[in-house]
């Protein structure tokens, strides 16, 4: 337990260290980019894996997994993952030109989750996910009423972030058979700040609002896994979520220069709303050591019924796959023969049309991934890494493509709640 709270506290710490300042244009539309990493092993995967699970690591995409951890005996292990993230954006297209910012970065402490497996037939995992980002910078102008020759230049500026707080619970119904459900707390802060520049009258008139968002939301999962034969085993897996309405705090105030022309400060109900979102996925494993996934993920976002000029929002669809390559390793000791997983490696793609149309044009997303891990010690100390690069948008229609390279890094821990005598051989 003392293990557990210094690494807690070195957790908190490193996560005062890291800010964002990656701007994404297509993110100023609803609550932001919706984050489709689950910053876990899946990550080198294309973010495939909905069907995966293990005794030893966790997957926190499906709910479902953790039933299948190590069950107590002697002791009870606990499972502890960190995970960080670099990303680098580069931004092309007719809008971007000598004077403008064309790429950004940052730097984010990204989840923090544990695990424990209290009965042999429930697990359960709590921690902290994103969920969305929202940050953009950009200039265009509108069109005086009346007066085609005049345009008045605007500035949209907005930044903030949606994270989960979640409790999952998972219970083995069967040999292999295992479902759960993810309950959690859907909270954050967007701030959106509209400015408008007039020269025929001198004024500068601004429009800011904070917006304080919080739900309930819910995650249900199953997997189902097998034998085929002596070689291969195979799982399948699936994930849903309900339509949900977000509740907000809503604040907004109007501006010419310094007067204050108009405040709002009201709650909300149904500021927003997040579709059915539903994953199905395979996984398939070869002696233990080659193993294959593939995902896909619908959310239906027509539903929502929410648009503007230029930009409505779409049904999306999403599939991954990836290939994992596992460095077993035997040794012996008195007499025990203990098989534990030393290294492994992965490749992964995926391709996205997203929820967003805009000006008739599609956006979509892709991209490769590679991953790899090692552990560190047989006490249960981890690390690895992956690396992602893709692009987002088009250029067409004078829309932004951006071009994406992140690196991901996740620090893994498993431990004993009790006795150090069985530590040697797990």
């Amino acid at each position: 337990m003392k293990k557990l709270s210094i690494v807690f506290i070195v957790c908190l710490s490193v996560a005062n260290l890291f800010a964002q300042n990656a701007s994404s244009p297509y993110s100023v539309i609803g609550i932001g980019d919706i984050e489709k990493s689950n910053f876990d092993r899946t990550s080198g995967l294309g973010h495939a894996g909905v069907a995966l699970q293990s005794d030893r690591y966790f997957f926190v995409g499906n709910p479902a997994s953790f039933s299948f951890l190590q069950n107590p005996s002697f002791s009870n292990p606990f499972y502890f993952d960190l995970s960080v993230r670099y990303k680098n954006v580069n931004f092309s297209g007719t809008p971007i030109n000598s004077t403008t910012t064309n790429q950004s970065n940052d730097l984010q402490f990204k989840r923090i989750s544990f695990a424990i497996k209290p009965k042999a037939k429930w697990g359960l995992s709590f921690g902290l996910l994103p969920y969305s980002t929202a940050n953009y910078s950009f200039n265009s102008v509108i069109d005086v009423q009346g007066d085609n020759n005049n345009k008045i230049p605007i500035n949209f500026e907005g930044s903030g972030s949606t994270n989960l707080v979640y409790l999952s619970n998972s219970f083995l119904l069967a040999k292999g058979l295992s479902i759960g459900v993810q309950s959690a707390l859907l909270f954050g802060q967007l701030n959106d700040k509209k400015i408008m520049y007039s020269a025929i009258t001198d004024s500068v008139l601004s429009k800011e609002t904070n917006v304080y968002l919080t739900t309930p939301h819910f995650k249900g999962g199953i997997i189902y896994k097998a034998t085929i034969n002596k070689n291969w085993s195979g799982s399948i897996g699936a994930t849903g979520s309900l339509k949900t309405s977000i509740n907000a705090n809503y604040k907004e105030t109007v501006k010419d220069g310094n007067t204050t022309l108009k405040t709002v400060d009201e709650k909300r109900i149904g500021y927003s709303t997040l579709p059915m979102i539903g994953t199905i996925g395979i996984a398939a494993t070869y002696k233990n050591t080659y193993t294959f996934v593939f995902d896909f993920n619908g959310q239906n976002w027509s539903s929502v019924k929410y648009g503007g000029i230029n930009y409505a929002l779409v049904n999306s669809s999403r599939i991954s796959a990836g290939f994992q390559y596992v460095n077993n390793v035997t040794i012996r000791e008195k007499n025990i023969s203990v098989t534990y997983e030393k290294s492994f490696y992965q490749a992964g793609f995926y391709y996205n049309k997203s929820y967003l149309n805009v000006k008739g044009e599609p956006i979509k997303e892709w991209g490769v991934t590679l991953g790899a891990g090692t552990q560190l010690n047989r006490s249960g100390l981890g690390i690895q890494g992956n690396i992602e690069i893709g692009g987002k948008g088009t250029t067409s229609s004078n829309l932004i493509k951006e071009n994406i390279t992140q690196i991901g890094v996740t620090i893994s821990y498993r431990d004993f709640w009790y006795t150090k005598k069985i530590k040697k051989y797990n």
